[in-house]
């Protein structure tokens, strides 16, 4: 039985039909309210508005987090970045064999074009990383042009081929911007190892990528892999709809990113620590003007609107941050620890539910793993990209989607008439 709402307006009720998701939640189903009431509904940001029906991934308020139905605890305690991506775009966790040949293609894809190095050079130095890679995603449409409409089987498709480039586009970007030469990517690698080693070898000398850096990276990148619907992963479903294709929704999504509102916030969380340490390190004092309400605490790592409780992430990074940095510390990362303490149990902090949050603590790893902060908003896309990816193909095989085409209410004048310009005081 199709359970259903009503809404009487002027005596007249409508009925609406209820979907239900396997979690319990419900929604109303107003895809055709319009057309039979010519009556639609208002909500700007969207934040009572589902966009899709999907089976991705699950976010609780009061503080859960699932990819696929496995929490994300599991996942970065005991997955990688690779093996979390196959499940997130594929819909499961992979046999051995599924993950060998997934790997292999990955390696297969790492290489870009060499044309695409004259569109690199072509940047000025000063470029933001994020502004490159955007440009650089989208451009690979006009190297896969017969391909737009990819077969989306688990073959060769523009999905992984995409998953595989982005690492190399990134450290290209980072070498580009720092002068120094591009180190290609070496298939013997894993995913977060080649990524490492594209970032920070030079042909010079040699370079070994430190287990803890890639560990952390993988479990980092894995809590960054999909968070349902954020601004970024609703702006490529949305780009999607148009049957834009994949190198264009992603560009799209990344392009989401460089707001303060969506990314930015762990360079924001360094950078707080780093004047904290320029005043003098009294992180206590420092934060008595935002206690006394003398100014506002925002945009720097602390809580998260998405949750009434602590975020399942930041629950999960910060034992990743204790245990990274039980043997490894400088500075910031040492201010940073006293910081995340003290935080969690101040009550002014406790009762606003203002806990450090998964990009504080990403912040501060980035910074010890040598990423500048200006490459951190491209660490964030390429983590979130397997999400990013999932969300475009489920769109894509549901094959039940129309263009995203949202309505408004106007408020402006109404019968104006066109004055020459003679006559216009």
């Amino acid at each position: 039985m199709i359970k259903k709402a009503e809404i009487v307006l002027d005596g007249q009720a409508h009925e609406i039909p209820v979907i239900t998701g396997t979690d319990g939640n419900q929604g109303l189903d107003m895809g055709t309210f319009f057309e039979k009431t010519g009556l639609i509904s208002v909500d700007p940001g969207f934040f009572n508005t589902a966009t899709s029906i999907s089976k991705v991934s699950r976010r609780d308020p009061k503080g859960e987090l699932t990819y696929r139905g496995y929490m994300i605890e599991d996942l970065a305690l005991n997955s990688t970045f690779i093996e979390s991506s196959y499940l997130l775009i594929y819909g499961d966790l992979p046999t051995k064999e599924q993950l060998s040949d997934f790997s292999k293609r990955l390696s297969k894809h790492s290489l870009i074009h060499e044309d695409m190095m004259n569109l690199l050079d072509g940047f000025p130095g000063k470029a933001h990383p994020l502004a490159v890679l955007s440009v650089m995603v989208m451009s690979l449409s006009s190297y896969y042009p017969a391909e737009y409409e990819e077969t989306l089987d688990r073959g060769i498709d523009q999905v992984t081929r995409l998953l595989a480039k982005i690492r190399t586009l990134a450290a290209f970007a980072y070498k580009k911007k720092i002068g120094q030469p591009v180190i290609y990517p070496l298939d013997r690698l894993p995913y977060c190892e080649n990524f490492l080693h594209m970032m920070f070898s030079v042909p010079a000398e040699l370079y070994e990528v430190p287990p803890s850096h890639e560990k952390i990276l993988n479990q980092l990148w894995i809590l960054y892999a999909e968070h349902e619907q954020n601004v970024a992963a609703t702006t490529v479903q949305m780009i999607g709809s148009t049957q834009a294709n994949l190198f264009a929704s992603i560009s799209a999504g990344m392009s989401a990113l460089w707001g303060s509102r969506e990314g930015g916030k762990n360079v924001a969380a360094v950078e707080l620590i780093e004047e904290i340490l320029v005043l003098g390190g009294d992180y206590k004092k420092y934060f008595e003007r935002f206690k006394s309400g003398q100014a506002k605490l925002e945009s720097n790592g602390f809580g998260h609107g998405a949750y009434t409780g602590k975020s399942p992430r930041a629950v999960v990074a910060r034992e990743l941050f204790k245990e990274f940095y039980s043997v490894k510390a400088d500075p910031i990362a040492e201010l940073a620890l006293k910081i995340d303490d003290y935080v969690l149990s101040d009550s002014y902090f406790v009762t606003k539910n203002l806990y450090p949050n998964l990009d504080f603590y990403s912040g501060i790893i980035f910074h010890s793993l040598g990423i500048p902060k200006d490459m951190f908003t491209v660490m964030q896309a390429i983590g979130k990209l397997p999400g990013w990816l999932a969300h475009w193909r489920e769109l894509r095989l549901s094959g039940k989607y129309a263009k995203v085409r949202p309505k408004q209410i106007y408020i402006g004048n109404i019968g104006k008439q066109y004055v020459p310009i003679e006559q216009r005081k």
